[in-house]
C-alpha cells in the first residue's frame, strides 16, 4: 500500500493521516459483523465502568486494545511523543488483569505503529527520568522482548549510556 513513498512522505502519513481506528478496523474485519468497535465509548460511561478494549466480539468473549505510535509536533516545532507512559501501563495492567482474573487467552493489547523510525524509543518514552539519553526502566522492559539493550557513549558527557534498540 505504501510502496514507492519515500521517507518524508511515509514519515507524514504516519504522523497526519493515519491513525488508531485504522488498526482497530483492520483487526476487526475479520470478525466481519460479530465485532463491536467500542472506540470512544469511555466518555459515555462512569469511570467506574472504563471501557479499556477497542474491539469486542461477544461469541467469542475476545477482546482486543489498540494503541497507535506516532509523532506529534510540539510547540518548539520538534517530533514529539504522542502518548505518556501512564497510558500504556493502563493497558498493559488491564490485560494482566484479563489474564489473571479469567486465564482463557482470550484478550490482547496491540501497540501498532509506521516503521519508519530507527527506535521505537523515538516514538515511546521507555527511558526513566527526562533528558536526551535517559536510563533504561526496566520494569517497561520487560513488556517488549524484542528490544534488546545497548551500550552507547554519550558524546556530550563521556559517560556511558543505556538506551533501547529495535
Amino acid at each position: 500500500m505504501y510502496r514507492g513513498y519515500d521517507f518524508e512522505r511515509l514519515k507524514k502519513e504516519a504522523d497526519e493521516k493515519f491513525n488508531e481506528m485504522d488498526i482497530t478496523v483492520r483487526l476487526g474485519y475479520p470478525f466481519k459483523q460479530n465485532v463491536h468497535y467500542t472506540a470512544g465509548e469511555s466518555s459515555r460511561v462512569k469511570k467506574a465502568q472504563k471501557i479499556n478494549h477497542d474491539l469486542y466480539t461477544e461469541q467469542r468473549d475476545f477482546k482486543i486494545e489498540v494503541k497507535y505510535l506516532k509523532n506529534w509536533i510540539s510547540s518548539a516545532k520538534t517530533r514529539a511523543v504522542s502518548k505518556n507512559w501512564s497510558a500504556f501501563q493502563q493497558d498493559f495492567d488491564w490485560l494482566l488483569d484479563e489474564i489473571d482474573t479469567k486465564g482463557n487467552g482470550r484478550d490482547a493489547f496491540v501497540i501498532g505503529w509506521f516503521n519508519c523510525v530507527e527506535s521505537i524509543s523515538q516514538l515511546i518514552q521507555l527511558g526513566k527520568g527526562s533528558g536526551a539519553y535517559p536510563l533504561v526502566d526496566d520494569r517497561k522492559f520487560v513488556y517488549f522482548p524484542f528490544l534488546i539493550k545497548k551500550k552507547d557513549g554519550d558524546a556530550n558527557s563521556g559517560r556511558s549510556v543505556r538506551s533501547f534498540r529495535n
